[in-house]
């Protein structure tokens, strides 16, 4: 009689060559996907997970599965997702479908970007891997050794979808949202609960309608373009006061007044141009003084005059106004603009004399190019002569007598023979200029000047600025 079956020992070998055959078999059922994955992680340096087990420290979340988009996620043609484990971490296993429920919204993808969009590298790019292009990855500051995506950057992609609702909202640990250059509309998500997020552009795109109202409550922003789209209307005043460094709302459809809380800004570079905006530049621009480095008005329909407050701003280096209906002559604290190197104000109705003071800038500042082509000025003084001569400065197209290319004399006389087109002219240089000397002011000051404001109230020659 048989005794009882004695259980055969299988060494480990033979059960590593068991799992081998099989793994090989499975492989030649789908894609490459997965072989690719494999030898970008065989391929990482340091302490990075292999694919042969789990990380030593995955949880139950690990394995939970994540909620499944609408519609079929084809994947690599092997099921509709790959294995927990195959993911580094939860945090990305959980933006996978987000990707691949967006990746089906797309309707164009000229470069063949979503085609990276498989398989559960999400940070290939960390490693220097080709997968998912556009996402990066990096430590977030509250998970400081967990992996996940914390930029996304579409910039030159031109893809195309409806929306980037529930796309880019997703993403918990986000900093960055780049999308320069696409085919993307709809409304912009709410991002406020995204708490690292610093910067987005959605610039030369198809969105429109009136400013998105899911910029507005975005307190830790520093970088804002929407540039290059189809908003319109106004500009609520509180975008002025968030915290970024630079805010590009130009090529639009943005109108009606510059809000006065355009002062409360701490942008660097700021650009409003090429839109509809109409009224005079905010005086408030004064407040600027300690950040503002280049502000672009040009080709809007701002009208008033030329505000005595822009010469306080003293670390301006670009100023351009051009293609506007501005008014007056230029005030003489503009002669303080120690720092400006492009000064714009062609296509205006600015008129007088232009002041030496601010010519004398390419002297005694940093003054490169000064362009007052298409107004109204009658002469210019003799450092204004001098980058005439050098070509600095530009007249062309005013009412100088003995200049080439001046508006025909009629014209010239029909402009100041019409009183609304005149300004108020303030004979006060808010600062002491090298090389020029002027008799102590009478007239008074601007009243944001005579307040003070943060600044030293001018006495005598020139004041404390």
């Amino acid at each position: 009689m048989a005794g009882p079956a004695v259980p055969v020992p299988v060494s480990r070998h033979a059960a590593v060559v068991v799992v081998l055959v099989l793994a090989a078999a499975h492989g030649a059922l789908c894609s490459s996907s997965h072989v690719e994955l494999a030898a970008g992680v065989v391929a990482r340096s340091g302490n990075a997970p292999s694919l042969r087990a789990p990380r030593a420290n995955v949880t139950a979340a690990d394995f939970a599965p994540a909620p499944a988009p609408s519609g079929s996620l084809a994947g690599c043609g092997c099921g509709p997702r790959p294995a927990p484990w195959q993911f580094l971490n939860s945090k990305l296993a959980a933006l996978w479908p987000v990707i691949q429920a967006f990746k089906k919204t797309i309707t164009c993808d000229p470069l063949g970007v979503t085609a990276t969009w498989e398989g559960p590298d999400l940070c290939s790019s960390y490693f220097n891997g080709t997968r998912y292009r556009g996402f990066y990855c990096d430590f977030p500051p509250n998970a400081n050794t967990t992996l996940t995506v914390a930029s996304i950057d579409f910039n030159g992609f031109g893809l195309c979808a409806p929306s980037l609702a529930g796309f880019v909202d997703q993403f918990p640990d986000l900093a960055l949202f780049h999308a320069n250059s696409n085919n993307f509309s709809g409304d912009v998500p709410d991002l406020t609960h995204l708490p690292f997020f610093y910067e987005l552009d959605l610039s030369n795109n198809n969105f429109s309608g009136p400013f998105p109202d899911a910029v507005v409550p975005l307190g830790g922003l520093l970088f804002l373009d929407l540039r290059f789209n189809r908003y319109a209307g106004a500009v609520p005043p509180p975008v002025f006061a968030l915290t970024v460094e630079a805010l590009f709302l130009n090529n639009n459809g943005f109108d009606g007044r510059i809000p006065d809380s355009f002062g409360s800004t701490g942008a660097k570079y700021l650009v409003v141009a090429n839109n509809q905006f109409t009224g005079p530049i905010p005086r408030s621009i004064y407040n600027t003084s300690a950040t503002l480095s280049e502000v672009l008005f040009l080709n809007n329909r701002l009208s008033g005059c030329l505000p005595y407050e822009i010469g306080l701003v003293e670390g301006l280096a670009v100023f351009d106004a051009g293609g506007n209906e501005i008014a007056g002559p230029i005030p003489l604290s503009f002669g303080c603009l120690r720092d400006v190197e492009e000064l714009n104000l062609a296509g205006n109705q600015l008129y007088g004399q232009v002041p030496d003071v601010v010519c004398l800038l390419a002297k005694t500042g940093k003054l490169r190019n000064l362009s007052l082509s298409d107004n109204f000025f009658h002469s210019v003084g003799y450092h204004c002569m001098e980058l005439v001569r050098s070509r600095v400065l530009d007249v062309r197209r005013n009412c100088i007598l003995g200049f080439p290319d001046q508006r025909p004399p009629l014209e010239c006389v029909a402009f100041y023979a019409d009183p609304s087109k005149h300004c108020p002219f303030i004979p006060h240089i808010p600062c002491d200029l090298p090389g020029y000397h002027h008799p102590p002011a009478k007239a008074a000051l601007p009243a944001a000047a005579a307040r003070g404001h943060g600044y030293p109230q001018p006495q005598g020659q020139g004041g404390g600025n």
